[in-house]
């Protein structure tokens, strides 16, 4: 097994993410966890190095020029194809709940037509304000939509069948279509398995949400164009069939994020007639800040 973390100036919260995996996750001796960090210009790398002088299953990999999470991304799926059958992919800024990447290493290695298992992911209540409740709403219809209508594939906590991956060109803005699309491709199927939690960092503010959203559609727009492929989440009809399983108390942040996305989606479009796409990410300045070891347990 192969883990693999993808980092770019994520010093407030590699340390966390790597505690959680070699004391929380019961991940066998001879795995290897692998954090590229690309072009950070923080203390990233540093943090990356201590831990890799206590545990030798960390090693860091470093990208002196910044070129993008897919061309991180190729790293992590060549060095997984020269030694392993299954990569477990965690995004940086994420914290696992206990045991979750061996319950969904164990569903992916029963069913050999499998190619991918992924956890729920669950927004960190970092406050009570809208941004928060609206976040936490859209998620929700994430979860609802993998659950009753199909999974679409999420890359915060997945583990994914070596044999099924596919290098991803380094102009893409979003990495998880372009893979859930080859998986569902050679064949095989893709599994939610919701009672295996990641807790993820997400805007605390409309601007950086908004700006986070406009990246999403863009990356939507741009495999759209090219394969026809759509994600479960990116389609209407499936979002009207969910609806009705929210709490009513849960509308208003709907109506709002639904606002929101609409912004996105009209300045995704621009973006992509204009050909802006940024497949370099801006960071997200408010999932940066540092956070206290084990944050989820008081979730």
């Amino acid at each position: 097994m192969i883990v693999g973390i993808c980092a770019y100036n994520e010093e407030g919260n590699i340390g966390n993410l790597l505690q959680n995996l070699i004391s929380e996750q019961n991940l066998p001796e001879d795995c290897v966890i692998f954090v590229v960090c690309s072009g950070c210009t923080d203390n990233t790398p540093r943090i990356v190095m201590d831990f890799s002088e206590r545990d030798a299953r960390i090693k860091l990999v470093t990208e002196k020029v910044r070129r993008g999470k897919a061309s991180a991304l190729n790293k992590v799926f060549k060095l997984a194809k020269m030694s392993a059958e299954v990569l477990v992919l965690v995004n940086a800024d994420t914290l696992p709940e206990p045991g979750s990447i061996t319950s969904l290493t164990h569903k992916l290695e029963s069913e050999n037509d499998v190619g991918a298992v992924f956890a729920q992911p669950v927004p960190m209540k970092l406050s009570k304000g809208v941004c928060y409740k609206i976040v936490y709403v859209i998620w929700k219809l994430h979860h609802l939509i993998s659950m009753y209508q199909e999974p679409k594939l999420s890359g915060e906590l997945c583990v994914i069948r070596v044999s099924s991956l596919h290098e991803i060109p380094e102009n893409v803005a979003t990495d998880e279509p372009y893979i859930e699309f080859f998986i569902r491709r050679q064949g095989y199927r893709i599994l939610y398995a919701p009672k295996a939690l990641v807790y993820i960092r997400c805007p605390t503010n409309i601007f950086d949400l908004l700006k986070q959203r406009k990246r999403i559609w863009i990356g939507h727009l741009q495999f759209k164009n090219v394969t026809q492929f759509q994600v479960s989440t990116s389609s209407f009809k499936n979002i009207l069939k969910v609806i009705p399983k929210l709490k009513t108390s849960e509308f208003l942040y709907l109506f709002l994020g639904g606002f929101i996305e609409m912004v996105a989606y009209i300045q995704a479009i621009k973006a992509f007639k204009e050909k802006t796409i940024p497949y370099m990410w801006d960071p997200i300045e408010s999932t940066k800040t540092q956070l206290k070891l084990n944050y989820f347990r008081r979730l």
